[in-house]
């Protein structure tokens, strides 16, 4: 899987998470190259500590004079009234010389390239970008690296690497920390259930808690009934952490530049250890003497570990990377106990490690957990370790270590001594001239261990005095200078010219070194930072784009023609839509469907094409098109812009549009769709939220907004094969319980990747009136995997709510039936909280 590369490849830099300073001061003593990490607004990890804006300039001077590079992440949705506060927000962060932003939005990504050309961009993991034409729409668009989903194996990575040839970008990986359930950017599934949006750095992780598995069967709407319980319950939805440290070899040969640990709400004492044994074992493959210690993967463990797991990246399947059993740090797996009595406990042990006096071992069963230090030496013989317990535990309890003295004090020497890596890294080279008023003058080159080479001038505060007995001798003056105490800096040459027979006291030379350093330090921190006069220019274009409201243009007349439109499973069920008033349906494409299907109606049906579309489904995919354009079929729905841009490259007559797996969040990311004909707004957004948007939109030119207004919302799409799991078979009805008795619907595709489906309906039939008057002509009804009675009574009921008309009766008996088809109530989803609103 890992092909053909040199022996030796260029290394990989080493990408450390900093979710405080102290973080940031670990991961840089440690040996990381480059670290990430969130200002207090707009970043995916709104729990960590995160930076003020004062403490995020200090943290880029700090990383930089280490030579460390700090990317700030901003990879969260935006909402269209935050706009312009996020786009002040980067501004400050392009004036303190970061090295680049990681971004989600791809608004946000496009206002970027119009107001701030010069900041480095990366696409985060939250764009999604798992195939070739997401990673090519990144690459034309101004991105220079992308973060590849953690769903990608080493030979995909390696087939974007070469469409990326010609482009100047490069691409990063994840290599250690915890792994999302599903694909980043597409999980709403916290946001329904809690109202806290991974979109938004507030999931609150319920991928971590219990659920059971249900058979049930369908009635005639689609609905779950007769539950059949599976007796499969536990932690169903939750992965194995990664950890790619033996087989970091082979990781380097792929061709990525960036190699990421995950890990910005993790403390300081955790960043420390993991970026340590990244940064020695990457060390030691460039040295070619790379060969993986079984206690540099103890102590990964001990240090936080789900268990560990080469992941997809490997060519592994779901069930390597599914951790069902447990859902939190379990440690280091010793074995399991055999005997306990009298006090003393026998440990059957299972792995190499030998454990110590001192070590924290827990005993663990799937309904207790206790724990302790060891205080006496163990006794071990055969594989069997006995030591005093002061509590009972059972025969069959797994044992874990949880900490070790040792790890401790490696924490310690990293911590304790933060800049030892770093005393006298920063060579300056510099000459002065001392002229006859006793005024130093000089110039200088500071070279950081990059090979970067800053230069600076100085000027010496202190005049030197004429000697009234002995002159300072050149040697003399160098000797004082070139004492610089263990910090950063050490001098490499000093140059002295001028008169002679000068004299000064060791401060004033103490004072010149700080002067000279200062200088030094600020050509280093300088030496990203743009120009007053261009933060200048910036922030006057972006204040004059939003100084004054916008022309209001509604979208449509007032008596605009309302587009109804049904997405649906299966050509039967695209007729039936149809029949029932449907101005337009589209069918969800499947690569298991043989696409041979005679079309009544071609004109009125499109294709939807899958949000997650691997390698190999693409090729297929691309194989169908040729047949739908010989059918006349011209509509295409898809999640990403990418997509839409590669099928209008092979149907040049292809009408595009978007469904809400590309989140449409503000007017910048609708402006970003220019070429399609609708876009569907983010289903998180609140009532205000989508009336700003919709305020914005002119005629012509641009996208019509559109509103999935009924169906069940996608909470997640994963590479867990559930129905297999489940041991049932595809096509079955199959549902994961939660601890409160939510039922959330299953559906597997043919390859086996899994769609949850959210446990109440989403339903805007209430607000249909307000939507209209906001300018929304286009209402979308999602009943795939629903049945064919759904799909024409539904249908039904939305065209004669459309039509309009109704009296106060028949409103009531079009929304009782409603709620009847619906699937165990209603929801409106993100219309009322929407994004912008704090967490309640």
């Amino acid at each position: 899987m890992w092909g053909t590369f040199a022996m030796h490849p260029s290394i990989p830099i080493l990408l450390a998470p900093a979710g405080s300073f102290d973080a940031l001061i670990a991961a840089c003593a440690a040996g990381a190259d480059a670290v990430y990490l969130g200002g207090r607004r707009f970043g995916a990890r709104q729990f960590a500590v995160n930076f003020t804006d004062d403490e995020l300039e200090k943290a880029v001077h700090y990383a930089h004079l280490r030579g460390v590079s700090v990317y700030v992440t901003v990879n969260t949705l935006i909402a269209e009234r935050e706009m312009k506060d996020a786009l002040e927000y980067l501004v400050y962060v392009y004036s303190i010389g970061v090295d680049a932003v990681l971004v989600q939005d791809i608004g946000l990504l496009s206002l970027i390239r119009r107001f701030i050309p010069d900041l480095v961009v990366h696409a985060s993991t939250q764009m999604g970008i798992h195939n070739i034409p997401g990673a090519l729409y990144a690459a034309t668009h101004g991105c220079r690296r992308i973060v590849l989903a953690r769903e990608l194996t080493g030979d995909e990575i390696k087939h974007i690497a070469d469409c990326l040839s010609e482009y100047p970008i490069d691409l990063e990986v994840f290599v250690h920390g915890a792994l999302c359930y599903g694909y980043s950017g597409r999980c709403m599934l916290s946001s329904l259930i809690g109202g806290r949006s991974g979109n938004r750095g507030m999931c609150a992780q319920p991928c971590r808690k219990r659920y059971s598995m249900m058979k049930v069967h369908y009635d005639d709407y689609g609905r779950a009934t007769n539950f059949q319980d599976l007796k499969k319950s536990g932690y169903i939805i939750s992965t194995k952490d990664l950890c790619l440290y033996s087989v970091l070899d082979q990781i380097v040969r792929l061709p990525v530049a960036a190699l990421k640990i995950e890990g910005r709400m993790r403390t300081a004492a955790y960043v420390a250890f993991v970026t340590s044994v990244y940064r020695k074992a990457l060390d030691a493959i460039r040295s070619g003497t790379f060969h993986p210690h079984h206690h540099d993967i103890i102590d990964l463990s001990v240090a936080f570990s789900r268990q560990f797991t080469h992941g997809y990246i490997s060519g592994l399947d779901y069930s390597h990377v599914m951790g069902r059993t447990y859902p939190g740090n379990q440690g280091y797996y010793l074995g399991r106990v055999i005997s306990c009595q009298g006090g003393i406990v026998k440990i059957q042990l299972k792995t190499p490690y030998i454990p110590c006096i001192r070590d924290g071992i827990v005993f663990r069963n799937d309904e207790w957990e206790e724990g302790f230090h060891i205080t006496s030496e163990p006794v071990v013989r055969e594989r069997v370790a006995e030591f005093p317990i002061p509590f009972d535990v059972k025969v069959g309890d797994q044992v874990y270590l949880t900490s070790r003295e040792t790890l401790v004090k490696k924490i310690a020497d990293i911590i304790d001594h933060p800049d030892q890596p770093f005393v006298g890294s920063l060579r300056v080279s510099c000459s002065f001239h001392v002229d006859p008023e006793g005024k130093i003058i000089g110039t200088g080159e500071v070279h950081d261990r990059h090979a970067n080479v800053f230069s600076f001038s100085f000027t010496g505060k202190e005049l030197l005095e004429r000697a009234r007995t002995r002159s300072l001798t050149k040697e003399s003056i160098c000797a004082q200078l070139a004492k610089t105490g263990g910090t950063l800096f050490s001098f490499a040459d000093i140059q002295v010219s001028g008169e002679e027979g000068w004299f000064a006291p060791i401060r004033v030379l103490n004072a010149l070194r700080r002067d000279i350093l200062q200088a030094a330090t600020l050509a280093i921190v300088q030496s990203q930072i743009p120009t007053p006069d261009t933060i200048s220019q910036i922030r006057t274009r972006i204040a004059e784009a939003y100084s004054s409201p916008p022309e209001i243009t509604c979208s449509h007349e007032k008596n605009g023609k309302v587009q109804l439109i049904v997405l649906v499973s299966t050509p039967a069920h695209a007729q039936a839509a149809l029949s029932h008033g449907a101005d337009r349906v589209y069918i969800a494409w499947e690569k298991s469907i043989h696409w041979s299907f005679e079309l009544s109606d071609s004109q009125a049906i499109g294709i939807m094409v899958p949000g997650v579309m691997r390698e190999n489904e693409l090729d297929i995919f691309c194989s169908n098109l040729k047949f739908f354009a010989q059918s006349g079929v011209h509509f295409f729905l898809v999640d990403s812009v990418g997509m839409g841009e590669y099928i209008r490259t092979r149907i040049p007559t292809a009408l595009v549009s978007s469904f809400y797996g590309l989140p449409i969040a503000n007017f910048a990311a609708l402006q970003a769709c220019d070429q399609f004909e609708f876009c569907t707004l983010s289903p998180e957004l609140s009532e205000e939220e989508t009336a700003d948007i919709c305020r914005l939109r002119r005629t012509g030119g641009m996208p019509d907004p559109a509103i999935c207004c009924q169906g069940l919302i996608e909470a997640v799409v994963t590479e867990d094969h559930l129905c297999e799991y489940a041991h049932v078979p595809h096509g079955a009805g199959l549902v994961i319980r939660d601890e409160k008795a939510y039922s959330f619907p299953v559906y597997c595709e043919s390859s086996g990747r899994s769609h949850i489906m959210n446990s109440l309906e989403h339903s805007l039939f209430d607000e249909f009136p307000l939507l209209y008057e906001m300018g929304i002509r286009w209402f979308i009804i999602d009943a795939r995997f629903r049945s064919e009675r759904y799909i024409d009574e539904m249908t039904a009921v939305w065209k004669r709510r459309i039509m309009g008309g109704l009296s106060d009766n028949e409103l009531h008996a079009l929304r009782e039936k409603l709620i009847l088809m619906s699937y165990r109530g209603i929801t409106r989803s993100g219309f009322r909280r929407g994004l912008s609103a704090p967490i309640r």
